[in-house]
């Protein structure tokens, strides 16, 4: 390559020659008939939609916010019923809660001042069905009540009764409330055998065994014990009659273990039945 005023060789690459100092000014003529060749990038295509996509669309909408509606519905159904089971447990547990504050073996004084409630002497029951079930000495008893088998008793009651002197010697628990929707307790496919409560079981361990719930509680000074009594009833295959049990599981109160499991038939048909 020469040099356009000079006529010295130089480089292809020189910018100035190297001779003269004069601009070396590269022809780039076929360089932007190199570009002027490339092809132009294709346009993207518009896709035109018809009817039946913009329908679909609108029915997948639909769908989307009917689907939402129906979550939402069933999240608050939920969250109702959960409000719902947490305040009746609440509410039933205060009875509980007082139950075990109780101290046996001590005064009535001691006992109300443990406790934070008053107990009543004698039958002071505001409901004559619980004076006419429970044998007592002192009584508490919540001011919410439930219906049982059409009679109306209070949610929860926790009777004492005297030992030596003043003093509490038996406390006990009726928790009415499991039984409001009937009164033979929960509806079972059969007959719950005493083998499913094992001796050393602790009482939560036994009541995840039966699924139930104990509608009475008993604790006694005279052996450190305490009793859960669960109440259920299913239908007998042999004779198609219902069959009412109480399911009793005997706990000491020194370890917490299961000491005994008993079971009795309530012979509600003579009952019923009875002329007198």
């Amino acid at each position: 390559m020469r040099c356009p005023e000079c006529q010295s060789e130089i480089g292809e690459n020189d910018v100035f020659c190297g001779v003269c100092g004069a601009e070396i000014i590269v022809n780039d003529t076929a360089v932007k008939e190199e570009k002027a060749e490339e092809p132009a990038p294709a346009k993207k295509k518009k896709s035109k939609k018809g009817k039946n996509d913009s329908a679909d669309g609108d029915k997948r909408r639909k769908l989307n916010l009917i689907m939402k509606i129906v979550c939402a519905a069933v999240v608050l159904a939920i969250i109702i019923v959960a409000a719902v089971y947490i305040t009746a447990a609440v509410k039933a547990s205060r009875g509980k809660k007082i139950f075990d504050s109780v101290p046996l073996g001590r005064d009535i004084a001691k006992i109300e001042a443990d406790t934070g409630v008053a107990f009543l002497s004698g039958e002071s029951s505001l409901y004559g069905a619980v004076n006419h079930i429970a044998d007592y000495d002192y009584i508490c008893e919540s001011e919410k009540c439930v219906t049982v088998s059409g009679i109306t008793v209070p949610e929860w009651v926790v009777v004492l009764k005297k030992g030596e002197g003043d003093s509490a010697s038996e406390a006990k628990l009726y928790n009415f409330s499991i039984l409001k929707h009937n009164w033979m307790g929960q509806k079972t496919a059969s007959k719950i055998e005493t083998s499913v409560v094992e001796f050393g079981m602790s009482v939560k361990a036994a009541e995840r065994a039966l699924g139930l719930k104990p509608y009475t509680i008993k604790k006694e000074s005279v052996n450190n014990t305490s009793t859960y009594v669960y109440r259920y009833h299913y239908i007998d295959s042999e004779s198609g009659n219902t069959v009412v049990k109480n399911f009793c599981v005997t706990v000491s109160d020194v370890d917490g273990q299961v000491k005994d499991v008993t079971e009795n038939t309530l012979d509600y048909l003579n009952m019923i039945l009875q002329a007198e």
